[in-house]
């Protein structure tokens, strides 16, 4: 008796199709959320202080949502290989000498 057997390579597509849809529906919800709460802060304030300021907000939050992986990664790197990173700024301040006429 032979039978058919249905691989799981066939879910593994449709479950990563699943997932890929989520997430763009995702990146476009946030964006559509932003927008709304930009307009509702316009609305509500009817200030041109408040428009700028929940314009820029809603572009650095959207430039860090676009930016997640490559500062994801640099995060990553820079906690599992520290001597990679750049070098520790270490500043080396003397005591007054005497005579000098310094105030410290």
């Amino acid at each position: 008796m032979t039978g058919t057997v249905v691989l799981a390579g066939k879910l593994d597509t449709l479950g990563d199709s699943l997932i890929k849809t989520v997430t763009d529906w995702g990146g476009v919800a946030l964006v559509a959320a932003l927008i709304m709460l930009v307009l509702v802060t316009i609305a509500r304030q009817m200030s041109m202080k408040a428009a700028i300021g929940a314009v820029l907000a809603m572009v650095i939050a959207l430039g860090i949502y676009k930016a997640r992986e490559g500062l994801s990664d640099s995060v990553s790197d820079e906690i599992n290989h520290p001597a990679n990173g750049a070098g520790a700024v270490v500043v080396v301040v003397d005591a007054p000498r005497p005579g000098t006429g310094s105030l410290l």
